[in-house]
Order: structure tokens, then C-alpha cells, then sequence
């Protein structure tokens, strides 16, 4: 199981503290250091400079947006924006990606919320096809690239031809019927793309489409082994083979010596997030636990980790071994917590954990 940290930085948030934070998990040996996007007060609108930052002051470990948002606007900006990003990084992006999870957000962006999950998946798509193709044309009932291409629905490359010269370089691109997206990113053929785990239907089809799975840190333990049940069984229907994917979840993280020093730590911190979560409570959202009514002792239960170095270990090697985690991403930056108590649990988290769970 590989070991990551997940942010969600919002406006009053010290990103310099953040960036120092993964600097040191970078130098540990961590694997990963995701972003949130919201607009608003839970994350940052837009983290595509927080993790080019963050690739320019590390070496290895892997940074991305945990949910990037491809709908909210047109999704051949996030390919440019993320292809620099896997540049800059000398290929350690990873891109999250989210059909949605605030109506509010869509309804600024002029984003019917009922069409959200089709055009994430065509969306999604299109990221793909861009990212892994040169001269080509997309037609979606939603998105087309070149926007005046023409033809019947779906991704189609232009014949080759030698020598080969992409079509911006030949100029006429007012009319073109196919075009490459420039520069490319360096990994081949496409960054890895992790589906945020929302409705049965995204799950289902991201296995359809080999792409990788991430649960949110606000589903409890028992909705953490259901959408992976059916993550897999969309797998074991598609023929894919469960090796060639991550299957990421995110959790709060809270250790120490003592179990239950690591509760006092926890709770206040979970309260200040899980009322936050609750205040936004609207229907569409009515599925995550932490807006059910559960109380805060059934969500440090069911939607943290906590505990003494053992305890936590225990509860992971269990999702690793009966549910098939193969990624944690650790939460350990929320709100009213010392700068320095996160570096202090980024270390405890690599010297207690991290080399025990990567055996």
C-alpha cells in the first residue's frame, strides 16, 4: 500500500506552510500529495499552480488535483493546464477527477448540476483522447474538438501521413478538422486518471475504462468495501485485471504512541471539518455520512484513522487485504492544526507506518 497526503486549502490556508510540509513527506519517501478543488471555503478553485509548486520543490513524489472539476469549464483547459504540470514534475502527475459534489458550484459556472455525470464522462474522455493522440477530432454530444469539427459522434485520429507534421505547425487552423494539443504531457501514454468514487454509475464505467478509483475520506468503512465491490465486479465485466489499477482512499490521519492522545488530537480538528461539511448539507449530497447525522464519535469511528501506531496499522492491513487498498491518502492538514504538528505527524506516519504497509 502506497502512502500519500490530501490537502483541501482553502482561502484562509497557508499554502507556503503546505508546500513545506510535502517538501519534507517528499524527502520520507511519501508517494503522492493531492489537492482539493472547490470554490469557496473548502478548497482551492484552482490547484494546478499549488502542484506545478509543489513539483518544482521535490524530486519523486507524485502531485495532482484530487478532484479536479473537468466540467465546470471547457476541458481542454485542464489538459493544457495538467500537461504542463507533468512537465514541470518530469512526469509524476496524477489526475483526480470528479463529476461533481456542490450544486452551488455548478450553478455559477452556468453548469446544469442534472447533466454533471455525462459530461464528466465525456469530459474524461476527452482528456484522454487529447492526451494520448496527435491530430485528432473529438465529437461529444457535449464537447467537440476542434470546436468546428464535423462528422458522426465519437474520437477519430487523421490518416497518417509521412512525413508527419502536426497541424498546428502547418498552420490553418481556423479550419481544421484535427488538431494535436501542445506541448503533450511526458508520461505515456496519459498520466494515470484517478475517478472519484460518487455514484454507482461513474464507478462502473471509470472500471469500464480502466481508469483508477478514489474514495472519498467522508464514506464510512462498510461504503468504502461496497463502491470497491462494485468497482470490481465492473472490472471482472470488462475483462480488466485488477493489477493494472489503484484503488485510493482517503482518510483522516491521526497517530501517537498513546491511543488516546491520538483522540484528544482528532476530535477537534474533525469537529471544525465535519461542521463545516454539515452546514453545506443540500439534498444532492445527502448520501455522505458526514451530513447523514451521524454523531462525531460514529464519523472518528468510521471516516478516521486514529489511534496508537498498532491500532491504525491493524485497520489499514484490513483494507488492504479483505477490500484491496493499494493507496492511503492521509489527510493530516485540517482546520485550527499546528503547522508544526503536521510535520510531526508526517514523520511518525513514515517511521510507524509507512515502511510497514509498503512490505
Amino acid at each position: 500500500m502506497r502512502v500519500g497526503l490530501l490537502y483541501s486549502l482553502g482561502p484562509d490556508c497557508s499554502y507556503r506552510n503546505a508546500l513545506e510540509q510535502i517538501v519534507e513527506a517528499d524527502r520520507l519517501g511519501f508517494d503522492s500529495a493531492l489537492f482539493e478543488e472547490h470554490h469557496g471555503t473548502l478548497g482551492a478553485p484552482e490547484v494546478a499552480p499549488l502542484a506545478a509548486g509543489a513539483a518544482a520543490r521535490t524530486r519523486s513524489i507524485r502531485v495532482g488535483p484530487a478532484n479536479r472539476q473537468l466540467t465546470l469549464d471547457f476541458p481542454l483547459n485542464s489538459a493544457e493546464d495538467y500537461a504542463l504540470v507533468d512537465i514541470v514534475s518530469r512526469g509524476r502527475l496524477i489526475m483526480g477527477v470528479s463529476a461533481g459534489e456542490r450544486a452551488e458550484e455548478f450553478a455559477a459556472a452556468g453548469v446544469p448540476w442534472s447533466e454533471r455525470e455525462a459530461r464528466f464522462r465525456e469530459a474524461t474522455d476527452l482528456l484522454r483522447t487529447v492526451w494520448s493522440q496527435s491530430n485528432v477530432q473529438f465529437i461529444g454530444e457535449h464537447y467537440t474538438f476542434p470546436l468546428h469539427a464535423e462528422g458522426a459522434r465519437g474520437w477519430r485520429r487523421e490518416p497518417f501521413k509521412t512525413p508527419f507534421i502536426d497541424q498546428w505547425r502547418r498552420g490553418q487552423i481556423t479550419d481544421a478538422q484535427h488538431l494535436p494539443l501542445l506541448p503533450r504531457p511526458t508520461q505515456l501514454p496519459h498520466p494515470p486518471i484517478w475517478v472519484n468514487a460518487g455514484s454507482r454509475a461513474v464507478i462502473e464505467w471509470a472500471a469500464s475504462r480502466g481508469y483508477h478509483l478514489l474514495v472519498s475520506s467522508i464514506e464510512t468503512d462498510d461504503e468504502v468495501r461496497e463502491k470497491v465491490n462494485w468497482y470490481d465486479s465492473a472490472l471482472a465485466k470488462a475483462g480488466r485485471d485488477r493489477s493494472e489499477v489503484e484503488v485510493a482512499l482517503a482518510r483522516e490521519l491521526f497517530i501517537a504512541a498513546d491511543g488516546w492522545a491520538a483522540r484528544d488530537k482528532a476530535i477537534p480538528s474533525l469537529r471544525a471539518r465535519f461542521d463545516a461539511l454539515r452546514r453545506e448539507a443540500v439534498e444532492e449530497r445527502a448520501g455522505l455520512a458526514a451530513i447523514r447525522g451521524l454523531t462525531d464519535e460514529d464519523l472518528l469511528a468510521k471516516c478516521a484513522l486514529f489511534g496508537s501506531y498498532d491500532e491504525v496499522l491493524e485497520r489499514l492491513l484490513r483494507f488492504k487485504g479483505d477490500v484491496g487498498i493499494t493507496h492511503l491518502l492521509c489527510r493530516m492538514h485540517l482546520p485550527g492544526r499546528d503547522h508544526l504538528d503536521v510535520i510531526e505527524s508526517i514523520r511518525l506516519t513514515s517511521s510507524m507506518l509507512q515502511t510497514r504497509l509498503v512490505a
